[in-house]
């Protein structure tokens, strides 16, 4: 009877099932001065051990593994909070990617 009223275990989705594929349309990198944006019309790629934005120009400005990042939907849901060590900068990085709307 321990199943029937056992509390169910939270469990957060891997960033690689849950971001990879997602259309952006644009993302900024947060500064001391400000948001810079880094790219439009673009996409998340996290299927391999590195989590990349990539863009339609063929820049990809962000990179961070996998293992080093923590993430987080924006409450609207219409985008993304990733910090991580950028491996394009060296440092460590917040990026805001929003995602693309289609009616």
């Amino acid at each position: 009877m321990a199943w029937l009223f056992g509390r169910k275990k939270d469990k957060i989705p891997p960033a690689s099932s849950k971001l990879d594929g997602k259309l952006i349309t644009y993302a900024v990198r947060r500064e001391a001065t400000g948001e810079l944006v880094i790219g439009k019309d673009g996409r998340i790629c996290a299927a391999t051990e590195q989590l990349e934005l990539r863009f339609s120009d063929g820049s990809v400005p962000f990179a961070c593994p996998i293992s080093t990042m923590e993430y987080g939907e924006l409450m609207s849901h219409n985008g993304v909070l990733i910090t991580g060590d950028d491996t394009v900068t060296g440092n460590r990085v917040t990026v805001v990617a929003y995602y693309k709307y289609y009616r």
